[in-house]
């Protein structure tokens, strides 16, 4: 009974340490679209986008010449949420920040 309940316990721990690793690349993935929407569209200021692992919320506020992105990821009951500073050099992005943001 021992050795069921201590695998038991060992299964639900990788299945929450591989939802938040999908939540944070669910996230950059979501920074990622941003990044492409922008491009065509300055003005955007929300989105969302829907993958097999989970999805992310987009928040872009303009700041000091370049954008903040928030993006925040969910997979499973993981949730791991990001903000990025960007601005655009032609046609190429910069990230003058970056952080992962804890609740």
């Amino acid at each position: 009974m021992e050795v069921y309940l201590k695998a038991n316990i060992e299964k639900r721990m990788l299945k929450r340490e591989l939802q938040s690793r999908q939540a944070l690349y669910v996230a950059e993935g979501g920074i990622e679209w941003a990044k492409a929407h922008l491009q065509e569209n300055p003005g955007l200021r929300q989105g969302e986008l829907a993958l097999d692992t989970g999805q992310a919320i987009i928040v872009i506020q303009s700041s000091s010449g370049g954008y903040q992105v928030i993006s925040e990821g969910h997979s499973g009951l993981a949730v791991r949420k990001i903000e990025e500073t960007l601005q655009l050099d032609g046609e190429r992005w910069n990230i003058t920040a970056y952080k992962e943001l804890h609740r």
